[in-house]
């Protein structure tokens, strides 16, 4: 027979939420080529705002702002190419 577990604590239950500082990252969906950037490093965006365009499977795709802030670092120039999942842009 298992022995009875304790109940759970306060500290326990309570959702721990972690502030970040860093830069939020913009990484690709898909594997494809920059064709163009429509921002550069230090401009203010806001979200939905157009960051680049690129070219995946035949298409042109946007990338879009999903929050406020400022653009740290471009990753890539037009004509790069980059894997999925890897970051494009960093906003601060």
């Amino acid at each position: 027979m298992r022995s009875e577990v304790p109940p759970p604590k306060r500290s326990d239950t309570k959702i721990k939420k972690t502030i970040s500082t860093s830069a939020y990252q913009v990484k690709a969906p898909l594997p494809g080529n920059v064709m163009q950037v429509y921002v550069k490093s230090g401009d203010q965006v806001k979200k939905g705002d157009k960051l680049m365009v690129y070219e995946a499977m035949k298409m042109e795709n946007d990338v879009l702002a999903e929050k406020d802030g400022t653009v740290k670092t471009i990753m890539y120039q037009p004509g790069d190419s980059f894997l999925q999942g890897e970051v494009l842009i960093e906003i601060g």
